[in-house]
Parts: structure tokens; sequence; C-alpha cells
């Protein structure tokens, strides 16, 4: 139970660390994303694969030209505790489609952009890094909401069960 709590802080702070550089490295384009850790798992992995710390921030961003667009970022790191292969094949499949949703106020989402990226060889190949997926830019309508939001499908290498599906939460409102 302690292991537990003490990898579950690990992954929060690193979510948390990795949103402050968001906000510096994004300081030029407005961006709303998901709060630090609602995004993040800890995925146990088979044989002597270490555990995976995931988290993915979702945003929504309004960038140059009067533009907005969906954003997720996958970061990951493999648990090592010395005996650890950190060389393995992690992942059959590690896909994100990150999606562009807009809503007029008082409305629900609608899906009005989206895309999918292929991070299975990054992943397989860094045991710690991050991918971040876009989607194409579309002209922001300042009489919508918009948010931006993800979902993460992956299959872990050797383990027999196929794949999993994680819906994430998505961003907060833009306006």
């Amino acid at each position: 139970m302690h292991k537990n709590l003490l990898r579950a802080s690990a992954v929060g702070a690193a979510a948390i660390a990795f949103c402050g550089v968001i906000s510096v490295s994004q300081a030029s384009a407005a961006q709303t994303c998901s709060t630090a850790g609602t995004n993040a798992r800890i995925q146990v992995m088979t044989g002597i694969i270490p555990e995976a710390q995931l988290s993915v921030p979702t945003c929504v961003e309004a960038v140059a030209d009067g533009k907005v667009r969906g954003k997720a970022t996958v970061n990951w790191g493999f648990i090592n505790d010395g005996q650890s292969d950190m060389t393995s094949k992690r992942f059959t499949s590690f896909k994100v489609t990150t999606r562009l949703e807009s809503r007029v106020p008082g409305g629900t989402d609608v899906v009005v952009n989206s895309k999918t990226c292929d991070v299975t060889a990054n992943i397989n190949a860094a045991p710690e890094s991050s991918f971040t997926c876009v989607t194409p830019a579309l002209t922001l309508d300042p009489a919508k909401q918009w948010s931006g939001d993800a979902t993460v499908v992956y299959d872990i290498e050797g383990d027999g069960k196929g794949p999993i599906t994680w819906q994430l939460t998505g961003s907060p409102l833009m306006s």
C-alpha cells in the first residue's frame, strides 16, 4: 500500500512539474489544460519490464491568426529498480486520438477536428520522454466555447489481454 502511495505521489509530482513546463514554454499561446494528475496512471507491465508512469494532459490552445487547436501530450517514465529490462519492447501499440471540440454556450460538445498519433515507436525507444499530438487548427469562433479532449488506446506487449482504452478528462472550456 505504501509503495503504491509513493508511486501515485511520484506520478502527481511529475504531472505538476510537466504542466509547469507547458505554462512556461507556451507563454506566447493562450491555452487551458486539464489539471495536473487528472489524466495520470501507473500501468503494471509484464515480465521484468518496470511499471509505466503515464500522464496525458489535454489542452485547447489559441494560436496565431485567430485559430484554435486541441492538444494532448503523452508523458511517460518507466520505474527502474536496477534489475529492470529497460530495452525490451513495452507496447504492441500505443495511440492517442486528440480532439478539438466546440459548443454553443449551454450546448453539448461537438468534435470539429481530430488527429490520431501513433506513439508506439517513441514509447518503446525511450524509458522517459513525451510526445505531443495536436489537431489541425481551425478558425476560432468567439461565439463558441472550445475544449481539447483525447483517448489513448494501448496494448501491452506479452500480457495477452488486448487493447486498453483510456478515456481522458478534457480540458476546461476556453471562450
